[in-house]
């Protein structure tokens, strides 16, 4: 991240306000706020202009800000929101030296700003690096329902809706699956993160997404390594193996930019699924 630097900070250093004017001007930094610069020739994104007024009001980043410097599934930086209640000092961390909400705090502030599912994305990366919890989010409801917090019921109805109980997903990818699977009417939501072994109780695979009961599982292909697609074929290949399950494979591009036709050929193979006797034990 960016280095940003205070003029109190450079005058603490030695730098005196001539040299400051000098450096920006020959492009050793540049001025990125009032009061503010950020280190290096390159133009100043907007990311630390939000950040260099951040450290220049002396304030907290919030909201999106803060989801960006967290690196949250789903958000990008939008215009400016203000949020009319202090945050506690408790849910205060510092990012590249910029004073920022934690993980919980974020997500209460986003839910006043994003949609279900983005705020949903959000919350499953912050639930899979563990800066929060599902606990901690409830335990907080009570309290934001009393004081008419904008975004309450946000938090409640995707809460509900995910389960308390599923593990988080383990990407962004697989958020939207798993979201993109709720346009097929009746299918229930599909177990994340499921263990598969064969007849002889020896590991094979854990898989993405699944619904056993059905006889499914889904391999989700995201940026691609090497020798990753052989690697893959073999996973695929044992899990049938192990389970006669039918496999539904997609890529980043099917869910994110054909989300319609997507979901029709997971229909489908749900659907060859139902029509055939599941392989039992």
């Amino acid at each position: 991240m960016r280095r940003l630097f205070t003029t109190a900070e450079a005058l603490r250093a030695g730098v005196s306000e001539m040299a400051l004017r000098w450096g920006a001007r020959s492009g050793r930094w540049r001025r990125a706020a009032r009061g503010v610069y950020a280190d290096g020739p390159e133009r100043v994104l907007r990311v630390d202009r939000a950040r260099a007024a951040v450290i220049a009001a002396g304030s907290v980043a919030r909201g999106r800000l803060a989801a960006v410097l967290l690196d949250l599934d789903g958000v990008v930086l939008g215009g400016p929101h203000t949020f009319r209640r202090a945050v506690p000092a408790d849910a205060v961390l510092t990012i590249g030296g910029v004073p920022c909400t934690n993980g919980l705090q974020t997500l209460i502030d986003l839910a006043a700003v994003l949609d279900d599912d983005t705020w949903e994305q959000a919350l499953e990366s912050v639930l899979r690096r563990k800066l929060a919890t599902i606990a901690s989010l409830d335990g907080r409801l009570p309290e934001l329902a009393r004081s008419r917090t904008p975004g309450t019921q946000r938090i409640r109805r995707v809460l509900d809706r995910r389960g308390r109980s599923a593990p988080p997903t383990g990407s962004l990818l697989e958020t939207l699956m798993v979201q993109l699977a709720r346009r097929i009417a009746g299918l229930p939501a599909p177990q994340r993160q499921v263990l598969v072994v064969n007849r002889h109780g020896d590991f094979v695979a854990f898989v993405d997404l699944a619904w056993p009961e059905l006889g499914v599982f889904i391999e989700l292909d995201g940026q691609q390594h090497k020798n990753q697609p052989v690697y893959d074929a073999r996973r695929e290949t044992s899990v049938v193996a192990a389970t006669g399950w039918l496999c539904g494979r997609f890529t980043w591009d099917q869910v994110v930019r054909l989300p319609v036709s997507t979901a029709r050929q997971l229909a489908e193979v749900i659907e060859q699924a139902r029509c055939r006797p599941l392989k039992t034990a």
